[in-house]
């Protein structure tokens, strides 16, 4: 047994040629000749940045000739202009929106048999729905008209409304959506204090300020759009009907303020 493993192994070594038998080795020379070189550039760049970081703490001037692979040039942008930016994006907070189920429903089977309804007769004839994905409530009637509010954008309207509207149809009734409409988006941007004495002087027909009922001005655009103004720079914009009419006019009441920046 053991001659004929002896002879196996002879075999198999054998038909192993010499270029194989000498790769494993040459490789393994290959390898750590690079490792070697990759160490010595390492030490020699941690060398040079800690010769960098010297020179920058004792205060004396920059090497003229720097490579530009270690140190990429970045342009410069002042911090105000990038704060103003970040500040002058809206926010939405509310989106209201109206649908018919096109039926008529009957709102105490859907209270008995439904979750997270409310539904009071004697008070309001109106059902309260809600569900947390997306999170809204919606104000059912018996004429199978529904009001949703709560969305955050349109798309979360559309699809709270027709979540809405598959809870009460599992109960039975022959629903289908339509006549969807967005009725009011509510949206809040901030930017730089205001001076409202000579936006006043200067737009006197489209600003209301009392300031002794209410610490806002009230600066009204087209298509039904308010804009409230606080001195502070704060924003609230109600009745635009799409998220585009919210971004139009934030933009163009933005530049408009602009010229009466407070100092």
């Amino acid at each position: 047994m053991e001659k004929k493993q002896k002879l196996n192994e002879e075999l198999f070594f054998s038909l192993l040629p010499d270029s194989l038998l000498t790769l494993h080795k040459s490789s393994q020379d290959d390898t750590d000749k690079t490792r070697q070189s990759a160490e010595s550039e390492s030490a020699s760049m941690g060398y040079q940045n800690t010769f960098i970081a010297a020179e920058l703490l004792s205060g004396s001037p920059e090497p003229e000739q720097v490579d530009s692979s270690f140190c990429p040039t970045v342009p410069e942008v002042p911090l105000s202009h990038v704060t103003e930016l970040l500040e002058l994006s809206p926010q939405i907070h509310n989106v209201v929106s109206t649908a018919k189920l096109g039926c008529r429903l009957d709102l105490k089977v859907i209270a008995r048999k439904a979750r997270n309804v409310e539904y009071n007769p004697k008070v309001c004839k109106v059902l309260i729905m809600r569900i947390r994905k997306p999170r809204t409530t919606a104000m059912i009637y018996a004429n199978g008209h529904v009001t949703c509010t709560g969305a955050k954008s349109e798309e979360q309207s559309r699809v709270a409304i027709r979540r809405h509207a598959r809870i009460v149809q599992k109960l039975g009734f022959p629903v289908s959506v339509f006549n969807f409409k967005i009725k009011n988006i509510v949206a809040t941007s901030k930017s730089f204090p205001v001076n409202f004495e000579q936006m006043l002087l200067a737009y006197p027909q489209y600003c209301s300020y009392e300031p002794e009922l209410f610490p806002g001005l009230f600066f009204k655009m087209d298509h039904g759009i308010t804009v409230t103004i606080f001195a502070s720079g704060k924003m609230s914009l109600s009745g635009a009907k799409t998220e585009a009419d919210v971004y139009r006019v934030l933009d163009s009441v933005s530049s408009i303020l602009s010229s009466f920046r407070r100092q």
